[in-house]
């Protein structure tokens, strides 16, 4: 099936709370600029060390090396929060298809070699911006891929038109899974299921797909698939 949603420039997108977006843009960005000098600090300190020949002992060189990591952290939040203020800012909106802007994805992410992914989407076109549209499979695909168990990921990718309007995809995996009682929790800016020493990542990424729906009058879920194993994540977008 091959359906094209009638695409007319002149239809805007749902309003975002742009003041806010600008503001979180802007600190964001000039927070960045100390946050990465903290990152180099440890590394400067230990190399005027060594050039004065000065031996740290063990305990002050694991106190600089949790300087660079919580720095490192921070600064993978601030990136996420300037990605989230980005969303439906600064792309032309154009009839794009979703199932070449996925290949290309999946071409830039150089995932694993043993991640299986089968992919049933429409070749129809959408109207929306190109870079929302890859940090959507972007997102969705580096999530599917880092929280599995020992096993190799099988991530299943469809959708298409649901009625003239709508658009819909869906992305199944066999992960862990997410229990029914945290799949709204998941979605919220800045939340994480795990611990930061277990996964070092900002916890922005469903938070970032749903206010890409929201921009476009769409939805996300957190299902459980038909199999009863992994995560099914649903997207749904109103773009034409």
């Amino acid at each position: 099936m091959n359906a094209d949603l009638s695409f007319d420039p002149s239809i805007p997108l749902i309003d975002a709370d742009s003041e806010t977006d600008d503001l979180i843009y802007r600190i964001s960005h000039d927070l960045r600029a100390s946050v990465r000098a903290l990152q180099e600090l440890p590394g400067w300190i230990g190399e005027d060390l060594d050039q004065a020949a000065i031996r740290l002992p063990p305990p002050t060189e694991r106190h600089l090396d949790l300087i660079a990591a919580h720095a490192c952290r921070l600064d993978l939040m601030l990136t996420g929060l300037l990605e989230y203020s980005r969303i439906g800012r600064l792309q032309p909106i154009t009839a794009v298809k979703p199932v070449d802007v996925l290949d290309e994805v999946i071409d830039d992410l150089c995932l694993p070699d043993d991640v299986n992914i089968t992919i049933g989407l429409d070749r129809g076109r959408v109207q929306m911006g190109m870079a929302d549209l890859q940090r959507i499979f972007s997102a969705l695909l580096l999530n599917a891929v880092r929280f599995h168990p020992d096993h190799a990921p099988a991530i299943h990718i469809s959708g298409g038109p649901i009625d003239g309007r709508t658009w819909r995809i869906d992305v199944s995996d066999n992960g862990s899974g997410i229990p029914e009682d945290k799949r709204e929790f998941v979605l919220r800016p800045m939340t994480k299921l795990v611990s930061r020493d277990v996964d070092p990542g900002a916890g922005m990424g469903l938070a970032i797909l749903r206010k890409i729906t929201w921009t476009y009058g769409g939805s996300i879920e957190v299902l459980a698939p038909k199999s009863g194993i992994g995560t099914l994540v649903r997207v749904t977008l109103a773009v034409n």
